[in-house]
């Protein structure tokens, strides 16, 4: 049964996650500093070039040691950085709309970075992530479940839609030019804000009809008041035409869903707008190897393809909260679960398309590893540095600091596990902010000297 998650049980495996994660990070970079310190290298022996000319390069081996290193490397540096930095944008964006109470919720920013760079399938990923994980995990009351995965629908249009906006030969042309027209920014806004917003507000609105809701604006009661009127003449009138065209029980039906529509529209285009800006501008300042390799191409101009496997994995994501959606009362029933099921069309085309017309597992192998080459070249000197390698050590001690204190809680406290887990959120929240705020400096660095 998907209906009613134990959060108490994912918290006490959050809890034993945090522990294992602490001790392989401590076991890793002691590892590290070992072999800094340890023996002096080994002289290599002198390769004496095959006179006889070889036919073709033999495919590196999957299960060789090297290339294994280079992938997990890469997953952990690259598509790791990028989601993380997507997620934890996301819950700091809807953080300071919830304390501010602002117009602008900000929450689907990091989902805009994670599908400029990585496309619509991480990008609809990265949205799960943050809206049905992270947001119900940290969801102060009650039926958390219920309040929040519907809204998932939304979060997951937003990372396909910015994934496949940023995959146009428009938007690697706008990174490109240095100094771009006025024109050019407002294309940009209106094109992954504006229109986002437009896209975005079709679930956003099947979402207020499942849940019973009118589209509601942060307004005085003078303005409310005289807008909630005008809206209710615009649904009379909207009712009334369609009616007389298509009957009495669509037209009402369809004449409350364009407006309430509409209203979303215009309650989405700033949150939009402000949420592809502001993860643009994280993008160019924060990431320029991730600019370079991922929207770019590298030296070949070649953008990275998709992995087939992406759908499934977004699909074994949304399980749960399809489950929850379709077994909880308030959603039951024929009237609703054509849009939950929504999303595994999307899934089912998408694992299709890329199994027919993708890119090869061979060929996105050895894109991974020339990448993760091209990283390391680049990262390789600023890696050596004194103040790298104390950021380094520092992080260790503090994750051998947060493993002994952790440690003791169980002595001190009665309800442990809940404490522990929000305790290894905190530590691990601030050190995961440290570790992507060094990867931009490091980027930055790396650009800047090459440049040079």
């Amino acid at each position: 049964m998907f209906n009613g998650f134990d959060k108490d049980l994912l918290m006490l495996g959050g809890t034993l996650a945090g522990f294992l994660a602490a001790v392989l990070s401590i076991l890793e970079k002691m590892l590290n500093l070992q072999e800094r310190l340890g023996a002096p290298k080994e002289k290599k022996p002198v390769s004496v070039p095959d006179p006889t000319p070889s036919a073709r390069p033999m495919p590196a081996d999957l299960f060789d040691a090297k290339v294994f290193q280079k992938s997990s490397s890469l997953f952990l540096y690259e598509t790791g950085v990028i989601v993380a930095a997507g997620v934890l944008l996301n819950y700091l964006g809807l953080t300071l709309s919830r304390h501010l109470h602002s117009i602008l919720f900000l929450d689907m920013t990091g989902t805009a970075l994670t599908a400029f760079l990585l496309g619509p399938w991480w990008g609809a990923i990265a949205a799960l992530l943050s809206n049905s994980v992270v947001n119900w995990l940290l969801y102060p009351e009650a039926g958390a479940d219920v309040v929040i995965f519907p809204w998932s629908l939304v979060n997951m249009t937003g990372g396909f839609f910015w994934g496949l906006m940023a995959r146009q030969r428009g938007f690697r042309t706008y990174l490109r030019t240095g100094r771009n027209s006025l024109l050019t920014h407002v294309w940009f806004l209106l094109s992954f804000g504006v229109l986002g917003a437009v896209v975005m507000s079709v679930p956003g609105t099947l979402v207020q009809a499942a849940l019973g809701e009118d589209s509601v604006f942060a307004l005085t009661a003078d303005v409310a008041m005289t807008l909630k009127l005008t809206v209710s003449q615009w649904e009379d009138a909207v009712r009334l035409y369609l009616e007389s065209v298509i009957g009495l029980t669509w037209g009402d039906s369809l004449g409350w869903t364009i407006v309430n529509w509409f209203q979303n529209c215009i309650r989405y285009i700033p949150d939009k707008t402000f949420s592809a800006a502001i993860a643009l501008v994280v993008l160019k300042y924060g990431y320029p190897l991730f600019e370079r390799e991922l929207i770019h191409g590298g030296p070949d101009s070649e953008r990275p393809g998709d992995e087939r496997v992406l759908p499934l994995v977004l699909g074994l994501l949304y399980a749960p909260s399809f489950g929850t959606l379709v077994l909880s009362e308030p959603y039951a029933g024929s009237s609703y679960w054509p849009l939950w099921a929504a999303p595994w069309l999307a899934i089912a085309a998408g694992y299709l398309a890329l199994h027919r017309w993708g890119a090869g597992a061979s060929e996105l192998h050895a894109s991974r590893l020339q990448r993760a080459g091209r990283y390391t070249k680049a990262l390789k000197l600023i890696g050596r540095e004194p103040s790298y390698e104390f950021c380094r050590r520092l992080t260790l001690v503090t994750l051998m600091a947060s493993l002994i204190f952790a440690l003791c809680l169980p002595i001190l406290l009665v309800d442990f596990y809940h404490v522990a887990f929000n305790f290894f959120c905190v530590v691990y929240g601030f050190l995961l902010v440290v570790h992507l705020v060094r990867v931009a400096i490091v980027q930055n660095l790396s650009v800047a000297r090459a440049e040079d």
